[in-house]
């Protein structure tokens, strides 16, 4: 169940579903007592973020709504953010104490965004106030790769937002774009952590240094069908009942985690 939710966010969204994969497997890795949790669950949330973005940038692909120049710029600018992010991640100063701190965080200005009330627009409508210069691929990139190496995420909670606001594309270019970015940025990160032996065989024994693919499949089989799903759904339902019932849901995993820390 929490792989199809994530793999509606990520199609419908366009924010790579790391914020309900990374709770679950964090928990996982917690529960079965293995050493370093905190890189075992980004590193193998990172490779559900890839899989499902993937998912999603090919429905895209096959349904005409593709913009290759601004996802590839992005992403490119995002994989130097994930060298940065993992070496932060991977140092003895990021314990689960931060982790789940930041990862609240970063839940919570999720919440915000998804039930703040917005102008009702169409999904493709907004006239480009700016093209996608070299410099925002930068700032953009950048900050997404670096948020997705810290938290397992894909980085789309800083792509939406950016594009939308200060380049005023249209909803669905925006997920376009973010999806195809994530693409590149998750895959960046978690071969980075599959590279790093790890002091343990992880939670299946079936890995690659950090990235647990035993862990990762059952999410996998419901994220991928999730992700193509949330895609098509762009055209059925009203965005803003969408953004509501995600907010919802987020918030409850947001608690659930600072309820565990605390």
């Amino acid at each position: 169940m929490a792989g199809i939710l994530a793999g509606l966010i990520a199609g419908l969204l366009g924010l790579g579903g790391g914020i309900l994969f990374a709770p679950v497997l964090l928990f996982l890795f917690q529960k079965s007592g293995i050493p370093d949790p905190v890189v075992w669950t980004i590193a193998t949330s990172l490779f559900c973020n890839f899989v499902t973005s993937l998912s999603s940038s090919v429905k895209h692909m096959q349904m005409g709504n593709v913009y290759p120049k601004e996802g590839l710029m992005v992403g490119a600018f995002g994989v130097a953010g994930t060298y940065a992010g993992r070496i932060i991640a991977t140092s003895t100063y990021y314990s689960e104490r931060e982790f789940i701190i930041f990862f609240s965080i970063i839940l919570f200005y999720s919440v915000y965004h998804f039930l703040k009330k917005k102008k009702d627009s169409p999904l493709d409508a907004g006239r480009e106030v700016l093209p996608m210069r070299w410099y925002h691929g930068v700032s953009i990139g950048f900050s997404a790769g670096m948020l997705a190496a810290l938290a397992g995420v894909g980085g789309g909670l800083i792509l939406v937002p950016a594009m939308s606001i200060f380049l005023a594309f249209g909803f669905k270019k925006v997920v376009s774009i973010s999806s195809m970015a994530i693409v590149i940025i998750t895959l960046a990160g978690w071969i980075q952590l599959g590279m790093i032996a790890p002091g343990s065989a992880g939670f299946s024994g079936l890995h690659w240094g950090y990235v647990d693919f035993g862990a990762a499949l059952p999410l996998l089989a419901g994220g991928v069908v999730g992700a193509r799903y949330g895609v098509w759904l762009l055209d059925v339902f009203r965005l803003r009942t969408i953004e509501i019932f995600f907010g919802i849901l987020v918030l409850f995993v947001a608690l659930r985690l600072l309820y565990g820390l605390f």
